[in-house]
């Protein structure tokens, strides 16, 4: 068994995981969530990836409850094998390193990854974060019946309500919230940690139904309140202000950038948008160690 598992969510284009999978396999395992909506053909993985664990547990809802359940998941289902190391990342996501140099930074440094910094962020719209999980939101509501069309009026109507009249969700126990990016390095103690508190306080995640983006919240306030060592520092190479897209979809003008990054991954990624930035970047990082 390898010390380091990889976590991985996926809801899109079966190629690019696949060449994911492929530059990643044997070196690492890997935990790969596929959003039950998806067209991913999950059978036709299980066979051609028998080494692999595949999940398709929950119907992902950008900003949704979802968002929080399913890395909870993955974390779970890994943590029984006890690795030293535990990755989060997308599927859009790829390597910027070698597997080998993944390997070495992570002994040689020997630390979690979590962005968090206390809430209100400045940065941050509605209410520096703490509206994100002090309000009630209709994320986690879809669907075109009459049924979903009432639920999303009605819980519309609650938070304007709720602004109006500044009434807010209590937070959790009265912690110190703390809020950053969605992607992490965990460390084995880490996990542990926050499996431990969510299994000893049940109703933690249950707070998080009916909020907005808490994903980047839930983990963070988890071990931002915990002994555990953290750095605070970004995983993966994101660009929020170019666009089009918001995280930008990278694209092959992009590319020395990417690669003078000092981070494991970059993200997003996609086949359909541009697949000569995908190919060039594996081929650089495998070709060094």
């Amino acid at each position: 068994m390898n010390e380091v598992a990889i976590l991985i969510m996926a809801h899109k284009n079966q190629e690019q995981l696949e060449l994911l999978i492929n530059n990643l396999i044997g070196d690492f395992d890997l935990y790969i969530h596929i959003d039950t909506k998806s067209t991913i053909d999950k059978d036709e993985l299980v066979a051609k990836y028998p080494d692999v664990k595949f999940y398709s547990q929950y119907n992902i809802i950008w900003s949704g409850y979802n968002q929080i359940l399913c890395p909870h998941f993955l974390f779970s289902e890994a943590y029984k094998n006890k690795y030293r190391f535990y990755i989060l990342i997308s599927a859009q996501d790829l390597p910027l390193i070698s597997n080998e140099a993944i390997k070495r930074r992570l002994k040689e440094e020997d630390i979690s990854y979590v962005v968090s910094d206390k809430l209100p962020l400045p940065q941050w719209k509605f209410n520096g974060g703490f509206d994100r999980v002090q309000l009630f939101w209709e994320s986690d509501i879809v669907g075109n019946r009459v049924l979903d069309r009432l639920k999303r009026k009605v819980i519309c109507n609650i938070k304007k309500n709720q602004r109006k009249y500044n009434l807010r969700r209590p937070l959790y126990k009265d912690l110190e919230y703390y809020g950053g990016s969605t992607w992490f390095i965990l460390r084995h103690d880490a996990v542990e940690h926050l499996l431990y508190f969510t299994e000893r306080n049940p109703k933690y995640l249950k707070t998080f139904k009916y909020s907005f983006c808490a994903d980047e919240l839930w983990l963070q306030t988890i071990l931002a309140t915990s002994d555990c060592e953290t750095k605070n520092e970004h995983i993966t190479y994101l660009d929020w202000g170019k666009g089009p897209e918001h995280p930008r979809t990278l694209r092959i003008d992009d590319y020395d950038t990417i690669i003078n990054s000092s981070h494991f991954f970059a993200r997003k990624f996609d086949l359909e948008v541009d697949k000569e930035v995908v190919h060039k970047i594996l081929e650089r990082r495998n070709s060094i160690t």
